[in-house]
Protein backbone atom coordinates (compact mmCIF):
# COMPACT_ATOMS: atom_id res chain seq x y z
CA UNK A 1 0.00 0.00 0.00
CA UNK A 2 1.43 3.33 -0.61
CA UNK A 3 1.17 6.63 0.64
CA UNK A 4 -1.27 8.33 -1.18
CA UNK A 5 -3.77 5.31 -1.11
CA UNK A 6 -3.35 5.12 3.11
CA UNK A 7 -4.14 9.26 2.99
CA UNK A 8 -6.94 8.41 1.05
CA UNK A 9 -8.54 5.84 3.41
CA UNK A 10 -7.17 7.83 6.69
CA UNK A 11 -10.08 10.64 5.27
CA UNK A 12 -12.32 9.00 3.96
CA UNK A 13 -15.86 10.23 6.24
CA UNK A 14 -19.02 8.50 6.62
CA UNK A 15 -21.68 8.73 3.71
CA UNK A 16 -24.85 10.70 3.76
CA UNK A 17 -27.23 6.84 4.30
CA UNK A 18 -24.81 5.81 7.02
CA UNK A 19 -25.67 9.10 8.57
CA UNK A 20 -29.12 8.98 7.66
CA UNK A 21 -29.37 5.58 9.26
CA UNK A 22 -27.63 7.23 12.44
CA UNK A 23 -30.66 8.98 13.04
CA UNK A 24 -33.06 6.89 12.43
CA UNK A 25 -31.42 5.09 14.95
CA UNK A 26 -31.07 7.12 17.54
CA UNK A 27 -34.77 9.05 17.31
CA UNK A 28 -36.28 5.78 17.90
CA UNK A 29 -34.19 5.23 20.67
CA UNK A 30 -34.85 8.71 22.09
CA UNK A 31 -38.73 8.01 21.18
CA UNK A 32 -38.75 4.96 23.55
CA UNK A 33 -36.51 6.62 26.37
CA UNK A 34 -37.85 10.56 26.58
CA UNK A 35 -41.36 8.60 27.70
CA UNK A 36 -39.67 6.27 30.38
CA UNK A 37 -37.56 8.97 32.07
CA UNK A 38 -40.56 10.82 32.62
CA UNK A 39 -42.26 8.49 33.71
CA UNK A 40 -39.20 7.90 36.17
CA UNK A 41 -39.20 11.68 37.12
CA UNK A 42 -42.62 11.45 38.03
CA UNK A 43 -42.66 8.79 40.19
CA UNK A 44 -39.81 10.44 41.63
CA UNK A 45 -41.58 13.37 42.48
CA UNK A 46 -44.73 11.29 43.54
CA UNK A 47 -42.93 9.59 45.77
CA UNK A 48 -41.14 11.87 47.35
CA UNK A 49 -44.42 13.72 48.06
CA UNK A 50 -45.44 10.38 50.01
CA UNK A 51 -42.37 10.41 51.91
CA UNK A 52 -42.93 14.21 52.96
CA UNK A 53 -46.09 13.16 54.06
CA UNK A 54 -45.34 9.91 55.82
CA UNK A 55 -42.14 11.50 57.59
CA UNK A 56 -44.26 14.42 59.08
CA UNK A 57 -47.28 12.67 60.72
CA UNK A 58 -44.69 9.71 61.83
CA UNK A 59 -42.67 12.64 63.40
CA UNK A 60 -45.70 14.07 64.96
CA UNK A 61 -46.93 10.89 66.54
CA UNK A 62 -43.63 10.13 67.96
CA UNK A 63 -43.11 13.74 68.93
CA UNK A 64 -46.57 13.56 70.84
CA UNK A 65 -45.70 10.21 72.79
CA UNK A 66 -42.32 11.81 73.93
CA UNK A 67 -44.14 16.08 74.85
CA UNK A 68 -47.53 14.76 74.81
CA UNK A 69 -49.13 16.33 72.23
CA UNK A 70 -47.13 17.36 68.55
CA UNK A 71 -49.39 18.11 65.45
CA UNK A 72 -49.69 17.82 61.90
CA UNK A 73 -50.78 21.28 59.31
CA UNK A 74 -51.70 20.29 55.80
CA UNK A 75 -51.67 24.09 54.20
CA UNK A 76 -53.90 24.57 50.84
CA UNK A 77 -52.78 26.15 48.07
CA UNK A 78 -54.58 29.21 47.10
CA UNK A 79 -53.92 29.22 43.55
CA UNK A 80 -55.33 25.54 42.78
CA UNK A 81 -59.20 26.65 42.50
CA UNK A 82 -62.20 24.58 41.71
CA UNK A 83 -63.95 28.06 40.52
CA UNK A 84 -67.16 26.62 39.82
CA UNK A 85 -68.40 27.00 43.62
CA UNK A 86 -68.88 30.20 45.92
CA UNK A 87 -66.36 30.89 46.81
CA UNK A 88 -64.09 28.61 45.08
CA UNK A 89 -63.02 25.87 46.49
CA UNK A 90 -59.10 25.49 47.21
CA UNK A 91 -59.18 21.23 46.49
CA UNK A 92 -55.58 20.79 46.94
CA UNK A 93 -52.10 21.18 49.40
CA UNK A 94 -48.58 21.70 48.54
CA UNK A 95 -47.15 22.04 52.18
CA UNK A 96 -47.34 20.25 55.27
CA UNK A 97 -45.75 20.91 58.43
CA UNK A 98 -44.79 19.88 62.06
CA UNK A 99 -46.73 21.47 64.99
CA UNK A 100 -45.00 21.58 68.56
CA UNK A 101 -45.88 21.52 71.81
CA UNK A 102 -45.97 24.93 73.17
CA UNK A 103 -45.93 26.06 77.24
CA UNK A 104 -49.60 25.95 78.96
CA UNK A 105 -50.56 29.45 80.01
CA UNK A 106 -51.66 30.23 83.33
CA UNK A 107 -52.06 34.22 83.20
CA UNK A 108 -49.66 36.82 82.53
CA UNK A 109 -49.47 37.55 86.87
CA UNK A 110 -49.13 34.66 89.32
CA UNK A 111 -51.87 33.24 90.10
CA UNK A 112 -53.93 34.60 87.86
CA UNK A 113 -58.29 34.25 88.26
CA UNK A 114 -60.85 34.47 86.23
CA UNK A 115 -63.02 37.26 85.94
CA UNK A 116 -66.36 36.39 85.11
CA UNK A 117 -68.41 32.99 84.17
CA UNK A 118 -71.55 33.50 82.67
CA UNK A 119 -73.46 30.44 81.40
CA UNK A 120 -71.48 28.42 79.57
CA UNK A 121 -68.19 31.35 79.36
CA UNK A 122 -66.05 32.49 81.16
CA UNK A 123 -63.62 35.54 81.26
CA UNK A 124 -60.36 35.42 81.72
CA UNK A 125 -57.59 38.59 81.47
CA UNK A 126 -56.25 39.33 77.90
CA UNK A 127 -53.40 38.05 77.44
CA UNK A 128 -50.08 40.07 77.00
CA UNK A 129 -49.40 39.15 73.72
CA UNK A 130 -52.91 37.94 72.31
CA UNK A 131 -53.19 40.46 69.35
CA UNK A 132 -49.88 39.39 67.84
CA UNK A 133 -49.33 35.64 69.58
CA UNK A 134 -52.92 34.76 70.19
CA UNK A 135 -51.62 33.25 73.07
CA UNK A 136 -55.00 31.67 73.89
CA UNK A 137 -57.14 30.25 70.83
CA UNK A 138 -59.90 28.36 69.19
CA UNK A 139 -59.52 24.18 69.97
CA UNK A 140 -57.13 25.13 73.56
CA UNK A 141 -58.66 23.76 76.58
CA UNK A 142 -58.83 25.04 79.80
CA UNK A 143 -59.34 23.87 83.28
CA UNK A 144 -60.00 25.21 87.06
CA UNK A 145 -58.58 25.14 90.29
CA UNK A 146 -55.55 22.49 89.79
CA UNK A 147 -59.05 20.68 88.42
CA UNK A 148 -58.22 17.91 86.17
CA UNK A 149 -60.84 18.35 84.25
CA UNK A 150 -61.11 20.33 80.80
CA UNK A 151 -63.35 22.49 78.59
CA UNK A 152 -62.83 22.58 75.16
CA UNK A 153 -62.50 26.45 74.09
CA UNK A 154 -65.02 26.87 71.02
CA UNK A 155 -64.56 30.88 70.50
CA UNK A 156 -62.22 33.53 71.55
CA UNK A 157 -63.63 37.08 72.02
CA UNK A 158 -61.39 40.12 73.15
CA UNK A 159 -62.64 43.01 74.37
CA UNK A 160 -63.00 45.47 77.30
CA UNK A 161 -59.71 44.22 78.21
CA UNK A 162 -60.76 40.44 78.60
CA UNK A 163 -61.13 37.17 77.09
CA UNK A 164 -64.68 35.76 76.71
CA UNK A 165 -64.35 32.05 76.10
CA UNK A 166 -67.25 29.93 75.35
CA UNK A 167 -66.52 26.52 76.59
CA UNK A 168 -68.17 23.16 75.42
CA UNK A 169 -69.23 21.27 78.10
CA UNK A 170 -70.25 18.03 76.75
CA UNK A 171 -73.99 17.04 75.96
CA UNK A 172 -76.70 18.11 78.62
CA UNK A 173 -73.56 20.45 80.17
CA UNK A 174 -72.82 17.80 82.78
CA UNK A 175 -69.38 19.31 84.21
CA UNK A 176 -69.45 21.78 86.41
CA UNK A 177 -68.67 25.32 85.99
CA UNK A 178 -66.29 27.01 88.88
CA UNK A 179 -68.18 28.74 91.42
CA UNK A 180 -67.80 32.98 91.38
CA UNK A 181 -68.45 35.34 93.64
CA UNK A 182 -67.98 38.73 92.60
CA UNK A 183 -65.76 40.53 95.29
CA UNK A 184 -64.28 36.67 96.76
CA UNK A 185 -61.38 34.65 95.67
CA UNK A 186 -62.06 33.47 92.43
CA UNK A 187 -60.70 30.05 90.60
CA UNK A 188 -57.52 30.03 88.90
CA UNK A 189 -57.27 28.57 85.71
CA UNK A 190 -54.77 26.92 83.19
CA UNK A 191 -55.10 26.98 79.41
CA UNK A 192 -53.57 23.79 77.51
CA UNK A 193 -52.76 25.13 74.53
CA UNK A 194 -52.46 23.34 71.33
CA UNK A 195 -49.73 22.41 69.62
CA UNK A 196 -48.21 25.51 67.86
CA UNK A 197 -46.84 25.54 64.01
CA UNK A 198 -42.94 25.19 63.80
CA UNK A 199 -42.26 27.27 60.52
CA UNK A 200 -38.55 25.60 60.17
CA UNK A 201 -40.22 22.15 59.51
CA UNK A 202 -42.72 23.61 56.55
CA UNK A 203 -41.97 21.30 53.56
CA UNK A 204 -43.48 22.08 49.93
CA UNK A 205 -44.10 18.98 47.77
CA UNK A 206 -42.30 18.69 44.77
CA UNK A 207 -42.60 20.50 41.62
CA UNK A 208 -46.38 20.27 40.09
CA UNK A 209 -47.65 17.38 42.91
CA UNK A 210 -50.28 17.66 45.20
CA UNK A 211 -52.41 16.68 47.85
CA UNK A 212 -55.76 16.15 46.31
CA UNK A 213 -57.93 16.90 49.08
CA UNK A 214 -61.22 16.33 46.94
CA UNK A 215 -61.14 12.63 47.93
CA UNK A 216 -58.50 12.56 50.91
CA UNK A 217 -59.55 12.24 54.16
CA UNK A 218 -60.64 10.27 56.92
CA UNK A 219 -63.04 7.94 58.48
CA UNK A 220 -66.14 9.63 59.66
CA UNK A 221 -69.54 9.01 60.66
CA UNK A 222 -72.08 11.04 58.52
CA UNK A 223 -76.15 11.77 59.70
CA UNK A 224 -77.16 8.75 57.97
CA UNK A 225 -74.50 6.46 60.28
CA UNK A 226 -72.37 5.51 57.02
CA UNK A 227 -68.81 5.52 57.21
CA UNK A 228 -67.08 8.62 54.40
CA UNK A 229 -63.43 9.20 53.75
CA UNK A 230 -63.51 13.23 52.57
CA UNK A 231 -61.83 15.82 54.17
CA UNK A 232 -64.52 18.46 53.11
CA UNK A 233 -67.83 16.11 54.94
CA UNK A 234 -69.91 19.62 53.27
CA UNK A 235 -68.53 19.71 50.00
CA UNK A 236 -68.86 23.21 49.35
CA UNK A 237 -69.34 24.28 53.12
CA UNK A 238 -67.25 27.13 54.35
CA UNK A 239 -64.49 24.95 56.01
CA UNK A 240 -63.68 23.87 52.35
CA UNK A 241 -61.11 26.38 52.40
CA UNK A 242 -59.40 25.86 55.96
CA UNK A 243 -56.58 24.68 56.90
CA UNK A 244 -56.18 20.69 58.25
CA UNK A 245 -54.76 20.30 61.08
CA UNK A 246 -54.08 16.15 62.95
CA UNK A 247 -53.67 16.93 66.52
CA UNK A 248 -51.71 13.79 68.17
CA UNK A 249 -51.94 12.69 71.97
CA UNK A 250 -49.92 11.44 74.43
CA UNK A 251 -50.37 7.96 73.02
CA UNK A 252 -49.07 9.28 69.33
CA UNK A 253 -52.26 8.55 68.18
CA UNK A 254 -54.42 10.89 66.48
CA UNK A 255 -57.20 12.33 68.63
CA UNK A 256 -59.05 15.19 66.64
CA UNK A 257 -58.53 17.05 63.73
CA UNK A 258 -59.31 20.99 63.09
CA UNK A 259 -60.07 22.90 59.89
CA UNK A 260 -58.61 26.74 61.11
CA UNK A 261 -59.93 29.06 58.72
CA UNK A 262 -59.30 32.57 59.85
CA UNK A 263 -60.69 32.84 63.68
CA UNK A 264 -62.65 29.72 63.11
CA UNK A 265 -61.72 26.83 63.88
CA UNK A 266 -64.46 23.41 63.49
CA UNK A 267 -63.15 19.71 65.30
CA UNK A 268 -63.71 16.57 64.31
CA UNK A 269 -62.53 13.21 65.47
CA UNK A 270 -61.37 10.08 62.95
CA UNK A 271 -62.94 6.89 63.50
CA UNK A 272 -60.16 5.34 61.35
CA UNK A 273 -56.91 5.80 59.22
CA UNK A 274 -56.28 9.34 56.84
CA UNK A 275 -55.52 8.80 53.20
CA UNK A 276 -53.55 11.20 51.13
CA UNK A 277 -54.21 10.98 47.30
CA UNK A 278 -51.05 12.49 46.08
CA UNK A 279 -50.90 13.22 42.11
CA UNK A 280 -49.84 15.44 39.42
CA UNK A 281 -51.35 18.57 39.40
CA UNK A 282 -54.08 19.18 36.61
CA UNK A 283 -54.06 22.08 34.41
CA UNK A 284 -57.46 22.84 35.08
CA UNK A 285 -59.95 22.19 37.96
CA UNK A 286 -63.30 21.37 36.55
CA UNK A 287 -66.31 19.44 38.06
CA UNK A 288 -66.16 17.45 35.06
CA UNK A 289 -62.84 15.83 35.93
CA UNK A 290 -62.74 11.97 35.80
CA UNK A 291 -62.85 10.13 39.45
CA UNK A 292 -59.16 8.90 40.75
CA UNK A 293 -56.64 10.58 37.95
CA UNK A 294 -55.91 7.47 35.50
CA UNK A 295 -52.08 8.65 36.11
CA UNK A 296 -50.54 5.59 37.00
CA UNK A 297 -47.66 7.32 39.05
CA UNK A 298 -50.85 8.68 41.47
CA UNK A 299 -49.92 7.46 44.75
CA UNK A 300 -52.34 6.72 48.14
CA UNK A 301 -50.69 7.73 51.49
CA UNK A 302 -52.23 5.86 54.33
CA UNK A 303 -52.24 7.40 57.89
CA UNK A 304 -52.87 4.99 60.69
CA UNK A 305 -54.99 6.86 63.26
CA UNK A 306 -53.39 4.81 66.25
CA UNK A 307 -49.78 4.63 65.44
CA UNK A 308 -48.83 6.89 62.80
CA UNK A 309 -47.11 4.75 60.60
CA UNK A 310 -47.60 4.93 57.03
CA UNK A 311 -48.31 2.86 53.89
CA UNK A 312 -47.64 3.81 50.88
CA UNK A 313 -50.06 1.94 47.50
CA UNK A 314 -50.32 2.67 43.98
CA UNK A 315 -53.46 4.61 42.51
CA UNK A 316 -56.19 2.22 41.13
CA UNK A 317 -57.68 3.77 38.75
CA UNK A 318 -61.40 3.70 37.58
CA UNK A 319 -61.73 4.73 34.07
CA UNK A 320 -64.44 2.25 33.62
CA UNK A 321 -67.21 4.02 36.97
CA UNK A 322 -67.71 6.44 34.16
CA UNK A 323 -67.78 9.11 37.75
CA UNK A 324 -66.50 12.59 37.75
CA UNK A 325 -65.91 15.04 40.31
CA UNK A 326 -69.35 16.56 39.96
CA UNK A 327 -71.44 13.51 39.77
CA UNK A 328 -69.31 11.83 42.90
CA UNK A 329 -70.52 14.95 45.02
CA UNK A 330 -73.93 14.32 44.20
CA UNK A 331 -74.03 10.72 45.36
CA UNK A 332 -72.03 11.97 48.35
CA UNK A 333 -74.84 14.36 49.35
CA UNK A 334 -77.67 11.97 47.83
CA UNK A 335 -79.21 8.53 49.68
CA UNK A 336 -77.75 6.17 52.05
CA UNK A 337 -77.44 3.75 48.71
CA UNK A 338 -75.60 6.40 47.14
CA UNK A 339 -73.31 7.73 49.55
CA UNK A 340 -72.38 3.64 50.03
CA UNK A 341 -71.54 3.88 46.21
CA UNK A 342 -69.53 6.70 46.78
CA UNK A 343 -67.23 4.85 49.50
CA UNK A 344 -67.03 1.60 47.15
CA UNK A 345 -65.29 3.87 44.32
CA UNK A 346 -62.85 5.67 46.41
CA UNK A 347 -62.18 2.61 48.37
CA UNK A 348 -61.50 0.73 45.33
CA UNK A 349 -59.21 3.44 44.29
CA UNK A 350 -57.34 3.02 47.13
CA UNK A 351 -56.90 -0.74 46.44
CA UNK A 352 -53.76 -0.53 44.52
CA UNK A 353 -50.54 -2.69 45.48
CA UNK A 354 -48.91 -1.72 48.22
CA UNK A 355 -45.13 0.06 47.51
CA UNK A 356 -44.31 0.23 51.26
CA UNK A 357 -45.02 0.01 54.36
CA UNK A 358 -43.16 2.19 56.76
CA UNK A 359 -42.85 3.91 60.49
CA UNK A 360 -40.46 6.61 58.59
Amino acid sequence: MNKKQSRIEINRGFTLIEIMVVLVIATVVLSIAIPRIRTINDERRARESARVIGSAFSTASQRAAIDGVAGVRITRNTNILDSSTTPPFQVAATQVSLLRAVPNYSGDQLNSQITGVAGDTVMIPTPFEQTTLEIVQEGDSISFSSSSIRYEIESVTNAGGNLTLTLDRGTGDYLPMPSFTTGATNPTYVIQRLPRILRSSTATLPDNYIIDLRFSGFEVTDGGGQLTTVFEPLLGGAINNADIEFIFDDSGSIDRVLYKDGGATTTTRPLGPAYFFITESPESILPTDAVASTDTTSLWVTVSNLTGSTNIGYNNSLPSTGQTYASMAALYSGTPAERAQFNTIINNSRAGTSSSSANQ
